[in-house]
């Protein structure tokens, strides 16, 4: 989510993704589900507020025009919806994090999302380590980001590297023919100590590993990261904003989380 130097990788995908399927995780215990059946479960996320200043991070760090509010955040028929509106200039949107409530080292980590409609918006499924390690020192890894102003550009990404200015990132970029956000998907990573891989609906579309960070230490084996859902508006990556596509919403069916011990045979 945060934006730096990169370290780039581009894919594109005329007709169809990598046809490398793995088939679900069924046999394995989930160490976490939230299938959003009433409330926002509390015990799993805490709802951010605000526009970032309060803890010197203008912005974001990435020049948002988003202020995070309660109201944008509510859970109906069946799914979690972060709505973005606009009223008077002042815009608002919505973000969940599991920071201190729930982390995991390892694992696989997915979400069905249907993604909103409307230019400027930055949705995204990402982790973040739970660690005091000033950022990107300890990593971050992106799940799903796209964009409103490339409806048919899908990225996943990994922050690493030193401090900012300095600091880098690998990213793949995925390319059709559809826009993303017409109709519902299933967005994924499975992460070992060597290795992060990304997935879209069951199918692998990048890997990442030590040899594709050098000369930059690989930190993806140090902590565990927590998770965060959000619908960022503008910035680096989400560009100009037209605030007559507002109001609009992603919705989050499910979120669920795997341990490491799934064997490729349970998966």
């Amino acid at each position: 989510m945060r934006r730096g130097p990169t370290h780039f990788t581009c894919l594109i995908l005329a007709i169809a993704l990598s046809q490398n399927v793995l088939a679900g995780p069924e046999q394995c215990a989930p160490t976490l589900v939230e299938n959003f059946d009433s409330e926002v479960d509390s015990s799993i996320w805490r709802i951010v507020e605000g526009n970032g200043c309060d803890i010197g991070l203008c912005g974001w760090g990435n020049n948002e025009v988003q202020h995070y509010a309660q109201q944008a955040v509510r859970v109906a028929n069946g799914a979690l919806a972060i709505t973005v509106t606009e009223e008077n200039g002042h815009i608002t949107s919505g973000k969940l994090v599991s920071e201190g409530l729930f982390s995991q080292q390892y694992g696989r980590f997915e979400a069905r999302i249907n993604l909103p409609s409307g230019r400027g918006l930055w949705p995204a499924f990402w982790m973040m380590p739970q660690s005091d390690s000033a950022w990107p020192l300890a990593g971050e890894i992106d799940i799903m980001e796209w964009t409103g102003n490339e409806p048919n550009r899908l990225i996943g990404a990994a922050h690493f590297g030193p401090l900012p200015p300095n600091n880098v990132h690998y990213s793949e970029t995925l390319l059709v023919p559809t826009p993303w956000n017409e109709g519902w998907h299933q967005f994924a990573v499975v992460w070992s100590p060597e290795l992060i891989q990304w997935e879209i609906d069951g199918r692998i579309h990048s890997t990442m590993s030590p040899p594709d960070v050098m000369p930059h230490p690989w930190v993806f084996n140090q902590v565990p990261f927590y998770l965060i859902l959000n619908v960022a508006v503008g910035g680096t990556l989400g560009g100009e904003v037209h605030v007559q596509d507002l109001p609009a919403t992603m919705l989050v069916d499910w979120v669920k989380v795997y341990p490491s011990d799934c064997s490729q045979e349970d998966l």
